[in-house]
């Protein structure tokens, strides 16, 4: 359980920066959230002090359906890990509840798969 810990630490260490040194294309969405490049569109991740939520959109920003998407968003918070199931919650987003709201510096790593089969893979570091 500890090297899978410190594995996933490295790898959103290592993500981070490199997205970061990669000049990742990231700005606001309209539901406030970071909207990030994915293939066929956009997502856009968006946290609450109760939940994550992953919206979809389509290359010109035209909502896309969450009905058969599904994904797991793994968070990483005071040293603890914690895996969240996401299920779609209205047309065009997926959530999951969080147990706590996230804290400054703790990360988040979405994987998630939308009805048409593409996978998304959204990552987070709360500010």
């Amino acid at each position: 359980m500890k090297n899978t810990t410190l594995t996933l630490v490295a790898a959103l260490a290592l993500s981070t920066s490199a997205l970061a040194a990669g000049g990742g294309h990231s700005h606001k969405g309209p539901n406030g959230g970071a909207l990030i490049d994915v293939t066929g569109g956009h997502a856009e991740f968006v946290d609450t002090p109760n939940e994550i939520a992953l919206y979809f959109s389509d290359e010109d920003g035209k909502p896309q359906t969450a009905k058969g998407a599904s994904g797991k968003a793994t968070v990483l918070s005071g040293g603890k890990t914690e895996t969240l199931v996401l299920s779609p919650a209205s047309p065009e987003k997926l959530t999951a509840p969080l147990s706590q709201p996230l804290a400054k510096g703790d990360k988040v790593v979405v994987s998630a798969r939308t009805a048409d089969g593409r996978s998304i893979q959204v990552r987070h570091v709360e500010k």
